[in-house]
């Protein structure tokens, strides 16, 4: 493929989920290389019988509106846009995987619906159609910023065995960076494929007007995928292990974490990191203090109903030390406005 203009035709639609553009997008780049669409709306293609590897991205992105946007390059190599974002998360995954199914790398490919939504694609297929993964060792997901990272956590939980990511990352020449990801499709198939993974696509503060990505490196990769030999890949195995960084918002048993299928937590965590003084706009708009966040009565380890030795507790809502009852924080650490 003549990377560049492509990947700059595509880069134009901003697609929220549903939208007209997506469904324009979809039709133009996606659907054409696809053998069939399932009743969600997962667009899939199989470029072998009995593939043993599963690569995915997702078609939606986290514009406001539906549409196109004004693209800039600099120096013909970072991308940058007019919008609210870039949409880099997840066209370029789209791209890499539409080269990968060009060149003939065998694999099922699936390009997921809503995963910016929580995950909508992927829970329909690993809920209603399972099957559609049976043989499935290796489900590796083009769907992370930077350029060195090899995921092995999702949603607080082990996806992948330590070996395998060391495997992966030394296959795609990656140093293996942060092994910790928040959440994206195959977090949900976990229970379904022995290693599950993200890695690195070269795209930079995805969900912000700040996001960018580099076609240099994004040419690197792709040149990377299409000349790895993927049969050398082994699927190990792994033992549930909780990672024990601060997550909100999950359940835990038998001492790992089985997180929720939606990603609004790291959402909001990378908007603080982006937009910083946006939320603390917002929070003194809605009358939330300091004090609100920090001395809430929300366990402070992580959010979760459970202390630092794993035992469960019972957490009651918070209600605000001020006079305004329409404000409450739920057992998990989220603010409720009634």
């Amino acid at each position: 493929m003549k990377f560049k203009e492509f990947f700059i035709s595509m880069s134009r639609y901003t697609r929220p989920h549903k939208s007209e553009a997506e469904e324009e997008y979809i039709e133009k780049f996606i659907r054409p290389v696809c053998d069939y669409t399932d009743e969600f709306g997962n667009l899939i293609c199989a470029t072998v019988n009995d593939p043993r590897i599963m690569f995915s991205s997702h078609t939606d992105t986290v514009h406001n509106k539906s549409g196109k946007q004004k693209l800039f390059t600099n120096s013909g190599k970072v991308l940058t846009s007019d919008s609210t974002c870039l949409g880099a998360d997840n066209t370029v995954g789209n791209y890499l995987m539409l080269s990968m199914i060009d060149s003939g790398i065998p694999g099922l490919y699936i390009f997921h619906r809503g995963e910016e939504r929580g995950g909508l694609g992927s829970t329909f297929i690993s809920q209603d159609t399972p099957d559609l993964l049976k043989g499935v060792e290796i489900a590796i997901a083009l769907d992370r910023k930077g350029k060195d990272d090899v995921v092995q956590f999702q949603m607080g939980s082990r996806c992948c065995s330590e070996k395998f990511a060391k495997q992966l990352a030394s296959l795609m020449g990656m140093t293996g960076g942060d092994m910790t990801g928040s959440f994206t499709d195959t977090a949900n198939y976990t229970d379904l494929v022995t290693e599950c993974s993200n890695i690195s696509v070269a795209y930079w503060d995805h969900h912000s007007k700040n996001e960018r990505c580099d076609m240099e490196l994004i040419g690197k990769i792709e040149d990377r995928l299409i000349h790895a030999d993927w049969k050398s890949l082994e699927a190990f195995g792994y033992e549930d292990e909780y990672d024990s960084i601060p997550m909100y918002g999950y359940n835990v048993h038998s001492g790992y974490s089985k997180g929720f299928t939606h990603d609004t937590y790291w959402d909001l965590y990378d908007l603080c990191q982006t937009e910083p003084r946006k939320v603390a706009r917002f929070l003194d708009e809605a009358g939330i203090t300091e004090d609100d966040i920090l001395f809430s009565e929300v366990n402070e380890v992580n959010g979760n109903n459970h202390d630092s030795f794993g035992t469960t507790t019972d957490i009651q809502p918070y209600v605000s030390s001020r006079d305004r009852p329409n404000i409450v924080v739920d057992a998990y650490g989220r603010y409720i406005f009634k």
